[in-house]
């Protein structure tokens, strides 16, 4: 039985990957870490496959393969999917479909994915740390490197432009670009970006978080493992994935583990956000200016006060929200 995980970018599907392969290290040289606290220097040594075609998804199913192999969820990933008829459970029904497959191919499935208390920090992953290099390219997916610059663009908020420019074609993007008088994405300020990109969450993530929590009693064979787990019970979730794939391993846990956890800077970006969020809607003071917000960050605060709160800033034409609850709240229409 074929071992894999399957996971949402940004959701540390290769660094588990890496620890189930990995029996042991001898120094801190062979951790897989990057600066920015992804895992994916193991993605250039490594010798696994995406499973980004219908052959290599029958290779997979067909072929033993004694290393616990990963792929990015959607399976659709390579193409881009839109929730057209704004259906509501979308995604569900999305993952339903390929975890079922799994299921019926005898695929021992491992599933890490966000929740409502882990959203921003996977957000910030998502966004920032998902980039492929042009050798991973030609390792990983032999694909035309130039094909996906969502995917190889290092520059967050030019990818962040890229991103959107996917959605043009959406009645709720074309709208907004005409209220803020502009011919594409790339004309947009960082303001009217934010605005965009936080549009974009309301519009097109229906049950994305929500529909994880669904799977579970589906397929009881399955095993889920929530990114807040991996955040607060780290070293007892890893070993209990060991179990799971049967994986034996010696390496030395709590020092990969901390190495690991000093470069996740924004795990905790969740109960900060919900403390500064606490705040506004009750006015009273706060002052997030040492936590170094950025666009996404932005994206997320202005997002949940609109439409989770009711509460509307109007903050097109500043590059920069205040980081203080007094000056924030001059800004509400």
């Amino acid at each position: 039985m074929n071992r894999l995980i399957y996971y949402p970018t940004g959701s540390y599907g290769t660094f588990v990957q890496w620890l189930c392969n990995t029996p042991s290290i001898t120094g801190p040289e062979e951790l897989p870490f990057h600066a920015d606290g992804n895992s994916h220097k193991y993605v250039l040594t490594d010798q696994y496959k995406l499973l980004i075609s219908d052959q290599d998804e029958q290779e997979f199913v067909s072929t033993h393969n004694p290393t616990v192999v990963s792929c990015i969820w959607p399976l659709e990933h390579n193409g881009r999917i839109f929730n057209h008829d704004n259906q509501s459970d979308f995604y569900f029904k999305l993952s339903q479909r390929h975890l079922t497959q799994f299921v019926q191919s005898y695929v021992q499935t491992l599933v890490i994915y966000p929740t409502e208390t882990s959203k921003i920090w996977w957000y910030h992953n998502n966004c920032k740390k998902v980039f492929f290099t042009k050798e991973m390219y030609e390792k990983k997916i032999q694909n035309q490197f130039e094909q996906t610059p969502e995917m190889t663009c290092t520059d967050a908020v030019q990818r962040a432009r890229i991103q959107m420019g996917y959605y043009r074609q959406q009645a709720w993007c074309k709208m907004l670009l005409f209220k803020f008088k502009c011919m594409d994405i790339n004309q947009l300020s960082l303001g009217q970006l934010r605005q965009l990109f936080s549009l974009a969450r309301h519009e097109e993530m229906a049950d994305y978080l929500s529909h994880w929590q669904l799977l579970p009693a589906q397929f009881p064979n399955i095993k889920f493992v929530a990114l807040d787990q991996f955040r607060d019970c780290t070293k007892d979730t890893i070993q209990d994935i060991f179990k799971y794939f049967n994986v034996e391993s010696t390496l030395p846990l709590d020092f990969v583990i901390a190495a690991w956890t000093s470069l996740q800077t924004n795990r905790n970006r969740d109960q900060e956000h919900g403390e500064i969020i606490n705040c506004i809607v009750n006015g009273q003071h706060c002052d997030w200016s040492d936590l170094n917000f950025d666009l996404f960050d932005e994206v997320y605060l202005y997002h949940e006060l609109k439409y989770q709160h009711d509460i509307v800033l109007n903050a097109d034409s500043i590059d920069c929200l205040p980081t203080n609850t007094k000056d924030l709240l001059r800004l509400v229409r």
